[in-house]
């Protein structure tokens, strides 16, 4: 019989209905390969918090960022709350799917080290009266700005120390 299988019947092998997905817990993500839930309105994460640089001296501005998107399956304003030493808020409006890179620019008034906060995610940063370089990446340009494969770009940044010491950074093309 095709609903049986090893002489019991299909329900008694699956502990829900097949649209339900496995009894695994939602958080898992973990579904059958034919079925995907539909996360309902416009349901929000934050991660990747970043926080550049991470030492300064004081008066140098620090950037924190993060990273919000949109999981659910509407469009959706969601305002990211910054807290800690700093406190500040944004809203950003999101479409399903979508993703937004969401900033936090910062200035630390005295050496110390500074704990910041965002939507759950934690980080510090530290401001010393020991120099400190400050290599700040800028002005990217791609040159010609569209091409066909095989043909070469021009791809080129200035990078410039607003710290008072001397300094590397690495910087990084990554070209997809």
């Amino acid at each position: 019989m095709a609903d049986e299988i090893l002489g019991h019947k299909l329900e008694e092998w699956m502990p829900q209905e097949p649209n339900q997905g496995p009894p695994l817990p939602e958080f898992l993500n973990i579904y059958w390969p034919w079925y995907k839930p539909e996360i309902p309105g416009a349901v929000f994460r934050v991660s990747d918090l970043a926080i550049s640089p991470g030492e300064v001296n004081p008066g140098q501005p620090v950037t924190i960022s993060c990273l919000v998107t949109n999981r659910g399956s509407l469009a959706g304003d969601y305002t990211v709350k910054m807290g800690g030493d700093f406190v500040a808020q944004q809203t950003v409006s999101l479409a399903p799917g979508e993703s937004k890179t969401v900033s936090f620019e910062v200035t630390p008034a005295v050496a110390k080290t500074y704990q910041v906060s965002v939507d759950g995610l934690y980080g510090s940063f530290v401001a010393t009266t020991v120099p400190v370089a400050d290599i700040r990446v800028e002005n990217l340009v791609v040159s010609p700005a569209e091409v066909n494969v095989g043909e070469p770009v021009t791809i080129s940044v200035t990078a410039t120390n607003y710290g008072t010491a001397a300094g590397t950074k690495t910087i990084t093309c990554t070209v997809t």
